[in-house]
């Protein structure tokens, strides 16, 4: 059942449900040692970062250095520990080339990457894994392990003939086996046109889903997949937020009103979304964003459609991955601002810090950091 919305006043004047069990590393950690120990961190919480590109896997493969071959476990497993990241989703492909690992085959592509990400989190041992059901959802912050929940960016990859003569059952034979292998969640689209509606390219507004894209809606909520509308048009949000039994998801897209980005949620959007149950993750953008006006829209939508409904996509590039095509060590370009020039540890800290100033609670903290992401997987995942 959803929770009540209440209003900015009311929900602020609440008292927190102080977190328990939560056991913290004695070990000297170099960053933390520098905080106040009565604050919070990110290894307080269960954190889910809601959309991590493959951006820094395509840089590091692209250099052709047997030292970058295993960008996971090497380079970006490492940060996400030392963060205090615990669950990472992740595009396994998509309709982007960048998605499909610069691959021009919408099937091959994100087959590539698929395979790539299951080999890359292979090596990392006990260190990481997938989430494919309910039993592999975490139930507290580990400082040892990070899970991964692999999910398509855009259905490109799973779209039929133009002209199909198959029965409706065979229509859904490539998603249902992206499922077997371990994919659990789809965007709809990405910005352009697909065979089940209109990404944001095709203009605000676009069109509904078409008959393939209300097929792979049912059968995502079938299979216990989650439904991505983050670069859906805003019609398609609408319908997909009509016909879903379960609950919807934007992982990555800000309020229009708090930016200049097409593609960024009206209010409407926003409430459609919620009124499934589900998620609104926010995102910095450079030059667009700072924390205090990301801190600023949750407050916004604290408002607007209520605390159980606001997620965090990703808080920016940090110091070991500055930027899509820099690589530390193999390039001369410098860090284009402060955040970038930051640890993700220090991003989140940072992020938890104002949010922690305005008022909200440990356990509302819990919730936006990654505890709405958790309860919409209980919901929707296989046993």
């Amino acid at each position: 059942m959803k929770n009540r919305k209440v209003n900015r006043r009311e929900f602020l004047q609440r008292s927190g449900t102080v977190l328990a069990g939560i056991g913290l590393s004695s070990h000297f950690h170099p960053i933390r040692s520098k905080i106040n120990p009565k604050s919070k961190g990110p290894y307080d919480y269960v954190i889910v970062e809601g959309h991590r590109d493959i951006w820094e896997f395509n840089d590091r493969f692209s250099l052709g250095e047997d030292s970058q071959n295993s960008p996971l476990r090497d380079f970006i497993l490492p940060r996400l520990l030392e963060g205090g990241v615990d669950v990472v989703i992740m595009p396994a492909g998509g309709d982007s080339v960048d998605e499909r690992g610069g691959s021009d085959y919408l099937l091959k592509g994100s087959m590539q990457v698929t395979d790539m990400l299951l080999t890359e989190i292979e090596k990392c041992g006990e260190e990481a894994s997938i989430i494919k059901t309910r039993k592999d959802i975490p139930v507290q912050p580990d400082k040892n392990h990070v899970r991964f929940f692999l999910d398509l960016e855009g259905g490109g990859s799973i779209e039929i003939d133009p002209e199909p003569g198959d029965h409706p059952d065979r229509r859904l034979a490539l998603l249902r086996n992206f499922f077997r292998l371990g994919i659990r969640g789809m965007q709809l689209t990405h910005n352009g046109r697909n065979q089940l509606g209109d990404g944001i390219s095709e203009g605000k507004m676009g069109g509904r889903l078409s008959k393939f894209g209300v097929e792979v809606v049912k059968e995502m909520n079938r299979l216990g997949m989650m439904i991505g509308v983050s670069h859906l048009s805003a019609n398609g949000i609408f319908h997909t937020a009509e016909i879903s039994s379960k609950p919807i998801v934007s992982t990555h897209t800000n309020m229009q009103n708090f930016t200049h980005i097409d593609r960024d949620h009206s209010d409407e959007e926003a409430k459609a979304i919620a009124a499934t149950g589900g998620i609104v993750g926010i995102r910095y953008v450079v030059n667009e964003t700072s924390y205090e006006m990301l801190a600023d829209e949750i407050d916004y939508m604290t408002d607007l459609i209520g605390v159980d409904h606001i997620g965090i996509g990703w808080l920016g590039h940090d110091i070991g991955h500055p930027d899509p095509g820099q690589v530390p060590g193999f390039t001369d370009e410098q860090p284009p601002g402060e955040v970038e020039r930051q640890t993700m540890y220090q991003h989140w800290h940072n992020f938890i810090g104002i949010l922690e100033k305005r008022g909200y609670t440990e356990e509302q903290l819990a919730n936006i950091l990654g505890g709405n992401y958790l309860r919409i997987w209980r919901e929707i995942l296989p046993e």
